[in-house]
């Protein structure tokens, strides 16, 4: 009953609503990089021609009773918002904490739709690019065994499937790339500058390997696709030892990482860094957990074409915590701690993913780095 009571609601807001647009360089939504936010989005855009399918999830960990309201509008920075012409929307699947949406619609001349959730006086806005860049999105959708779609950005699972062609052609790749570089140090190569390990197509079902990178397009020619990385099917989270290790690389200097790297006991290593840096067993387990939980939210958020721990916001992420502030433009984003520094990113587009946030560099953040690095291994950032 609640289902039929949401798609009614939404049908009627999407068609009346008309009002000042929202601002996204001047709103704070932090809450979208915020681990106990009340409640999470995630979406999917899939085009076929000048037709658009959007497919977006919402979790809560309070009350069901939200009020969802799709606006849309030409950009971050409009003025004002545009009523939809012809839509359709479906309820594809409900449980106790999360409902998942359709929307399709013939693409507008506007670029970003909003999905503004509110209850009880507490608003949340949620932005949708309808432009990939300066290509239009993928007509194929990525779905799990029960059909429905794939939201994260990574597969760790063997049952999917993939929908929107007859047959799909896919490019591989090793994921072996390197954690992002410091912030205050030299910017390296966005995109990984690696040639395919195999390619190939497929017409009914696939296997993939874990740890790889796969771009997968409807036609051999389509000059955009699916990027997603095959996982372990604990991914976010890391439970091998070497996986652990090799996330610690913010936190190490470089005579602890080689000894990590040359241990012939590493289990024996990893136990004695932790235990002498944090000067107790007790302590010692307490800052474990702390520190790769951020790593599994990191992972979780901000995979694209490799692990989310080492992209520029990952890192970040992962020293400093999830930011205070958060404001975005087309293409930038930038975060702002209450207690730290700001950063900036520019958004690029690459062939691995639409949208790749590039961290700004700079020599004056080389301080807050290491007192904040500092302030982890004294186990005061907590």
């Amino acid at each position: 009953m609640m289902a039929k009571k949401f798609i009614v609601f939404c049908l009627v807001v999407l068609y009346v609503f008309s009002a000042s647009a929202i601002d996204f360089s001047r709103l704070n939504i932090s809450w979208q990089y915020d681990p106990s936010a009340e409640i999470q989005v995630q979406d999917r855009v899939v085009q076929k021609g000048d037709s658009l399918s959007v497919f977006i999830r919402f979790r809560y960990s309070t009350s069901p009773d939200w009020k969802i309201e799709y606006l849309i509008q030409s950009n971050y920075g409009s003025e004002a918002h545009k009523k939809f012409s012809s839509f359709s929307l479906d309820t594809l699947n409900t449980t106790s904490d999360s409902f998942i949406v359709k929307l399709d619609f013939v693409k507008p001349e506007e670029n970003l739709m909003v999905a503004k959730i509110s209850r009880d006086g507490a608003f949340y806005y949620y932005d949708i690019r309808l432009k990939n860049g300066s290509v239009p999105y993928s007509p194929i959708l990525l779905v799990d065994g029960d059909g429905l779609p794939v939201f994260e950005t990574y597969l760790n699972s063997a049952n999917f499937s993939w929908l929107g062609a007859d047959d799909f052609y896919v490019t591989e790749y090793v994921e072996d790339s390197d954690p992002a570089h410091p912030p205050m140090g030299d910017m390296r190569p966005l995109a990984p500058s690696i040639l395919p390990d195999s390619i190939f197509h497929f017409a009914d079902s696939v296997t993939f390997t874990d740890n790889n990178l796969y771009v997968v397009r409807a036609d051999s020619n389509a000059v955009t696709g699916v990027t997603i990385l095959k996982a372990a099917p604990y991914y976010p989270e890391f439970k091998l030892l070497g996986e652990l290790v090799a996330s610690m690389h913010y936190i190490l200097n470089d005579p602890e990482r080689k000894g990590l790297r040359n241990s012939r006991n590493l289990k024996e290593s990893f136990d004695s860094f932790w235990i002498k840096t944090y000067t107790s067993k007790f302590r010692a387990r307490n800052a474990i957990r702390n520190y790769f939980n951020w790593i599994e939210q990191a992972n979780k958020r901000f995979t694209d074409f490799k692990q989310g721990w080492k992209t520029d916001r990952g890192m970040i992420y992962v020293v400093y915590g999830a930011p205070d502030e958060v404001y975005r433009t087309e293409n930038e984003e930038e975060w702002y701690y209450d207690e730290g520094p700001s950063f900036e990113y520019t958004v690029i587009s690459t062939f691995f993913s639409p949208e790749t946030y590039a961290l700004r560099r700079s020599l004056e953040l080389r301080q807050s780095w290491f007192e904040f690095i500092a302030a982890m291994r004294r186990g005061t950032n907590e």
